[in-house]
């Protein structure tokens, strides 16, 4: 049964709204298309009960094409949206003549237009009603990367058949996909060995926030174009797999979740100068920050995110506890830089960090050929090299580079891992985060200190 909250704050429609144009046919559809049509990547918006004419929708179809994205945003609803007004036609009795199955058929020519104008990658992101016709395309293995938007009529039977990676971004109040449904269809992705995903709640939004927003709303705005955000993040991600081969099931977690808008923001001024260490032009084949004593049997390897904010103070900071410390430049003098026009997920196509953990073997060697006998490495965001689940994960994970064996925090006894990553303490605590993470490098070097 559908909820009033599929229907509220309906949009004013505007046929002639938008960048980009009407066509009308595109895999036999009438259709709205935004972007270089020579693109070979596509993503397909389908709309909520009030159709391929909404303002907001076409606002998000321009901005998804601004990313280099040919955008299609089919009229599944064929000129017939909801109209609250019409009292004689509820929307139980709407929904009956609409049904999401009839637009995932229709989907298909539209996919296979795509794909017979040369494109190779496909995704497809759902709004309320449209995040069904979505989840069938999904389960069909029709397109590459899902997302969908406050979902509306999908099961968890539904998140059980899903075949390619997808995002689910739900609202704090939402009685269609309540945030304990959506927790479940998260668990069901996380058992699920071969499919990467995304799951988000967005605090104090309703169903329908991200295109039935008011303009006028500067917090409605903000929760829509963060949802925004991370749904081109997530199908640049995977995109980028499809277009790079197979990848494991992990990998696509970790791409589409470090995509996160939350991975960008507050980005730093760099300096090249900063820190009382050394830059040393080739450490283990990197160049590299170090600080501390050299002839210390104890070193640190850290691992910056996509910036390195304050990591050379933190560097210091760990030096004076005893270690030998090692910030290799696995970005390799190319931090992202976020005036770039392309996307993050174009930069983390040139900087995977699962090639960085193999870059860092040699620092490691490197640490041992020295005469290290531990060696303790911790990474932040992008240098954690493991997925970020949520922006309520603690900003870094310790990880422990033991006889060439990376250990993560699952992996560890429970005294081994710092106290900052048990409480999932994050961005106000960092004097407790770098006190915690000395501790538990301690521990590791004597693991019988009582926790």
């Amino acid at each position: 049964m559908a909820s009033p909250q599929c229907c509220a704050n309906p949009p004013t429609l505007n046929p002639a709204g938008g960048e980009g144009k009407v066509v009308d046919s595109f895999g036999g559809i009438k259709a709205y298309v935004s972007g270089a049509a020579e693109s070979k990547a596509a993503v397909v918006l389908v709309s909520d009960v009030y159709g391929f004419e909404a303002p907001n929708l076409r606002k998000i179809a321009d901005k998804v094409a601004s990313s280099g994205y040919f955008v299609v945003v089919p009229d599944f609803l064929h000129g017939d949206p909801f109209v609250p007004e019409n009292t004689e036609r509820p929307i139980q009795v709407w929904i009956k003549e609409h049904g999401a199955d009839k637009g995932f058929e229709e989907a298909k020519p539209v996919i296979a237009a795509l794909k017979e104008k040369g494109v190779s990658s496909v995704g497809a992101a759902g709004y309320c009603w449209g995040a069904k016709v979505v989840v069938e395309l999904a389960k069909a293995h029709e397109i590459q990367a899902a997302v969908m938007c406050h979902p509306s009529f999908v099961t968890v039977d539904d998140i059980k058949e899903v075949k390619c990676p997808i995002a689910i971004l739900g609202a704090e109040i939402d009685r269609m996909s309540p945030p304990e449904v959506v927790k479940q269809f998260e668990q069901v992705l996380s058992s699920k060995s071969g499919i990467g995903h995304f799951v988000k709640i967005f605090p104090g939004v309703e169903h329908g926030w991200t295109v039935r927003y008011k303009n006028e709303d500067a917090a409605a705005v903000k929760s829509a174009e963060e949802a925004l955000a991370d749904m081109i993040d997530c199908c640049s991600a995977c995109a980028q797999q499809h277009h790079n081969g197979q990848t494991s099931a992990s990998e696509r977690r970790h791409r589409c979740s470090i995509a996160s808008s939350h991975c960008w923001e507050n980005p730093p001024a760099l300096d090249p100068a900063g820190g009382g260490g050394d830059d040393v032009n080739d450490f283990g084949g990197q160049k590299a920050y170090v600080a501390g004593s050299a002839g210390s049997k104890a070193a640190i390897v850290l691992v910056s995110d996509a910036f390195a904010p304050n990591l050379r103070k933190i560097a210091n900071r760990v030096a004076l506890s005893g270690y030998f410390v090692v910030v290799p430049d696995f970005l390799h003098g190319d931090p992202y830089q976020p005036d770039n026009p392309n996307n993050p997920g174009m930069w983390l196509q040139s900087h995977n960090p699962k090639e960085a953990s193999e870059v860092a073997k040699p620092v490691i060697a490197a640490l041992k050929e020295k005469g290290a006998s531990f060696i303790g490495a911790a990474g932040y965001c992008w240098g954690a090299m493991s997925q970020i689940q949520s922006s309520s994960m603690v900003d870094c994970t310790l990880l422990a580079m033991l006889c060439g064996k990376v250990i993560d925090k699952q992996q560890m006894p429970r005294h081994l891992v710092p106290e900052a990553t048990r409480t999932r303490l994050s961005y106000p605590f960092p004097e407790l985060i770098l006190t915690s993470r000395l501790e538990g490098c301690r521990r590791m070097q004597n693991p019988f200190v009582s926790a």
